[in-house]
């Protein structure tokens, strides 16, 4: 299980899961426009929401963004706590905890919950990442009050009915079991196997077959120690200002009872330091795809905003190096692009390609090419200024909606990232420089990221031969056997 996804509500009880997002570009012929970068705008004034916080009397943190045009309210109520809470022998249960929330109260039945819910064409949905659990609501402002009453009681009164389970368990298992045809998914997954290997990070990443493990009482377990207001946040989004929003929470989670919770910030795990190459066997898959990656720092960091300009630069868009190097240039790639998800303890940078299975090997070294420091020293103060233009641009684009943006507001205060994090992005980007840029990259693209490959066997085994090792594991990520020069034991 890797990043986060909204499921909306389903029948009585939602599935809330973490999948693994993947594009399918239509092929493209090689215009003349893709090899000359065109100039960047002017950057234009970023103007963002003033945030306003409040902690209540029984340790619920409060944030309000307002938005006075909006007819919407979001609100986001995050639990801190994710998979990575889950014990290590009960991996799931925070993700099976948080599918049975909704699935009936002390005084509400999973089918009324669902029908008042209908009544008012309210939206409720929720995510699992590592660190947290995310409940989202979204309704007409004149319904905000209904919202609230039905959010209360969900989360406050969960009695987590026995008759539930099996069809949450059963809907969770063969959810999981789907994603495991999507190649991308399989090889990011492992990816954060090996990355994560004997850290607690690790405990989030399973498969469906330990579903059937968690019990009734180990979701009570994981709800009485976690779901508490002092390890919680609520998040609204929409035209009302503090004062107002403060009453109107009070008033309907008032008696959410605070409870200490004893725990430590993790360790960021180790980042990769050697070669590693993986590969998983997907029998029905045509193409090879291809997810490489390493550890790096947390959001929190100062380098996060200039990595973020490197990443728009090495492959945030199908203008980016990798995009045009892999498919325009070399045509070894339908896709690629790179990312980086951001955890409490570390963040993860990575590359996905989908190639060719002939072209796996020449991939990954095109790849490494690209992303190595030598070759980000090549970069100018023009690609610099071009990323610098496309993340001011973007951002207010993509945090127009207004789950969007409150599922943004919401992530700023989960991870502790400050209030310049948000109100000073745009003089954040602004002041990366190239020296910035090439800082970065030397500190943290110095290492040999892990390389893990999905595809048919019968179709990539030769190429696999050109690697000097590859590990072989099964869909479960067990170690099956290993490729050294070619020969399989």
């Amino acid at each position: 299980m890797i990043m986060p996804s909204l499921t909306h509500w389903k029948g009585a009880c939602f599935l809330a899961g973490i999948c693994v997002v993947t594009f399918a570009l239509p092929a493209l012929p090689q215009e003349k426009f893709r090899k000359s970068p065109p100039i960047p705008d002017p950057f234009q004034e970023l103007r963002l929401p003033l945030i306003e916080s409040a902690t209540l009397s029984n340790g619920l943190t409060l944030a309000v963004a307002r938005k006075a045009s909006s007819p919407l309210m979001s609100l986001q109520l995050v639990v801190l706590a994710g998979e990575s809470d889950s014990r290590p022998d009960l991996p799931g249960a925070a993700s099976l905890t948080a599918n049975m929330i909704g699935c009936g109260t002390d005084l509400l039945s999973a089918g009324e919950i669902e029908e008042r819910i209908e009544s008012f064409g309210g939206e409720f949905a929720a995510s699992i990442s590592i660190d947290v659990t995310v409940f989202t609501f979204n309704v007409l402002e004149e319904n905000l009050d209904k919202a609230l009453e039905i959010l209360s009681a969900i989360i406050l009164k969960a009695s987590f009915p026995v008759g539930q389970m099996d069809t949450v368990k059963r809907t969770m298992y063969y959810d999981l079991f789907e994603r495991e045809k999507d190649p991308e998914h399989v090889a990011k997954r492992q990816l954060f196997r090996m990355l994560f290997k004997g850290h607690p990070y690790q405990t989030s990443i399973f498969n469906e077959d330990v579903i059937k493990n968690v019990g009734r009482e180990d979701i009570l377990a994981f709800y009485d120690r976690f779901y508490r207001p002092n390890n919680a946040l609520l998040v609204v989004a929409g035209n009302m200002n503090l004062s107002t929003a403060s009453r109107k929470i009070s008033h309907y989670f008032n008696t959410w009872t605070a409870r200490r919770i004893d725990r430590s910030l993790l360790p960021s795990p180790p980042p990769n330091d050697r070669e590693q190459v993986a590969f998983i066997d997907l029998p029905q898959a045509k193409d090879a795809t291809i997810v490489l990656g390493n550890v790096i720092f947390p959001a929190t960091s100062s380098d996060y905003f200039p990595f973020m300009v490197l990443n728009q630069v090495l492959g945030g868009t199908m203008g980016s190096r990798l995009f045009m190097n892999l498919r325009e240039s070399k045509g070894y790639a339908s896709y690629a692009f790179s990312g980086a998800d951001f955890f409490k303890s570390c963040g993860v940078f990575w590359v996905r390609a989908k190639v060719t299975p002939e072209a796996i090997r020449d991939s990954v070294q095109e790849v490494l090419k690209e992303i190595g420091p030598e070759a980000v020293e090549r970069a100018s103060s023009f690609e610099i200024e071009q990323a610098k233009s496309f993340l001011i641009g973007n951002f207010p684009l993509k945090n127009e909606p207004l789950t969007s943006f409150s599922l943004e507001v919401a992530r700023n205060k989960a991870f502790n990232l400050g209030e310049d994090h948000w109100s000073k992005y745009y003089e954040n980007i602004i002041l990366v420089n190239l020296e910035r840029v090439l800082a970065t990259a030397q500190r943290f693209l110095q290492l040999r990221p892990v390389v893990v490959i999905v595809g048919n066997k019968d179709l990539v085994a030769d190429t696999l031969r050109e690697f000097d090792k590859v590990d072989i594991y099964d869909i479960s990520g067990n170690l099956r056997s290993t490729i050294n020069k070619g020969v399989e034991k």
